[in-house]
């Protein structure tokens, strides 16, 4: 993939067009850091590249879940425990 810089982007935005045909997907820099991501994509296919994208996010931010509930210890609890921590939250809403 392709890394272009927001400065390229803005002076030859043909040339980055064309990249975008050709590999599919274009990375935008911003100092030398990733930034954003084009993607190619058509008037048939935008909906479900839009939903993959999403879900790819969705699964990602899952993961990140995941990770940060075994790190924590909260992955361990047993289901009395997450009721009683339910109880405990409800209690404090009234």
């Amino acid at each position: 993939m392709k890394m272009i810089a927001s400065r390229e982007l803005a002076a030859k935005p043909a040339a980055v067009w064309q990249t975008l045909k050709e590999d599919g997907a274009v990375v935008v820099t911003k100092n030398g850091q990733p930034e954003g991501i084009f993607y190619a994509t058509s008037s048939e296919t935008w909906l479900e590249d839009v939903q993959d994208l999403l879900f790819a996010r969705a699964r990602r931010a899952a993961s990140e879940l995941r990770k940060s509930a075994a790190k924590s210890g909260i992955a361990s609890m047993t289901q009395s425990e997450i009721e009683a921590e339910i109880r405990a939250v409800r209690q404090k809403r009234k």
